[in-house]
């Protein structure tokens, strides 16, 4: 099993990774890096998060958050707003060229999808549906 699971996992990674690519290469984001577009991806699924919320959501520290969120503001992909309940906070929120690519990652994860489940049957297909929402409800479980 294991060594199916690894098998599993690589080509799963590898291939999500070049749709991401190629996602970002039709936008025309070639120059920002993976990292980069997992802050977009958090930044669009979080709405107009404080830099503290992002970082926990990506499991970094706020410093590693903040800089990446500066280079990113650097290249027009993030704004830095004050907090409208505390101006000693930021909040970040993507520009337009950070959400047409937001929707172009949407659009290539779904054309993933719709490939993934086109070497499956239906009834596999719902199968494998459940045992992934199983294995992510345990993985989001904390450990005792």
């Amino acid at each position: 099993m294991e060594d199916l699971l690894i098998a599993f996992i690589n080509t799963l990674d590898l291939s999500l990774k070049q749709q991401q690519r190629d996602a970002r290469d039709r936008a025309g984001s070639e120059r920002l890096t993976l990292s980069q577009l997992q802050y977009i991806d958090a930044i669009y699924s979080l709405g107009t998060p404080k830099v503290s919320a992002l970082a926990k959501h990506l499991s970094v520290t706020r410093a590693s958050a903040s800089i990446a969120i500066n280079r990113l503001t650097a290249l027009g992909y993030v704004l830095k707003t004050p907090s409208s309940t505390d101006g000693r906070v930021c909040e970040v929120r993507l520009t337009a060229p950070a959400l047409r690519l937001a929707a172009a990652k949407g659009k290539a994860l779904k054309a993933y999808t719709t490939k993934l489940e086109s070497a499956l049957s239906p009834r596999e297909a719902r199968q494998f549906r459940a045992i992934m929402a199983k294995i992510v409800k345990r993985f989001e479980q904390p450990e005792v």
